[in-house]
């Protein structure tokens, strides 16, 4: 490839790296593919059972990625100007999680939730703290920088 070629491949990938829906759908379907092959292992002794096992984790893994990343963005500017407002934000958005979770699970009939699901909800209270984190750092970094005005 061309250095000119190369440069808008860059270009493309930075726009859509820099785009906030882009961004939540890749995560969102990188964990659904992540926890769905976790669970289908984790269930692997029966194989109809570990595909569905799988389905239902992957589907909820989707769900509350997606749609968790927007609550914590809207939870954090409800909520997060003091550290006990940032904790609740991942309590809440976690809990949720893992009751979406366990509940998808006792509909598909899961023979091994706990193994199929506290992996899962472990990632998922990092994924809330780092992502947490991440807002505030981008607050106070924009709080202190000064704002040019035409």
């Amino acid at each position: 490839m061309t250095d000119s070629r190369l440069g808008v491949l860059a270009q493309g990938y930075e726009k859509l790296v820099g785009s906030p829906r882009v961004r939540v759908m890749a995560a969102a379907i990188a964990s659904a593919i992540t926890w769905f092959c976790w669970a289908y292992w984790a269930n692997r002794e029966d194989p109809n059972q570990a595909l569905l096992s799988g389905l239902f984790q992957g589907g909820v893994n989707f769900i509350t990625t997606a749609f968790g990343s927007a609550l914590l963005e809207a939870l954090y500017n409800r909520i997060g100007d003091h550290s006990q407002g940032r904790a609740m934000c991942v309590v809440i958005v976690s809990s949720g999680s893992l009751m979406m979770m366990l509940c998808a699970h006792w509909l598909a009939s899961t023979p091994n939730i706990l193994l199929t699901v506290l992996p899962v909800y472990t990632v998922v209270i990092l994924y809330c703290s780092s992502y947490i984190f991440g807002l505030h750092k981008i607050k106070i970094k924009y709080e202190t920088e000064e704002v040019a005005v035409q």
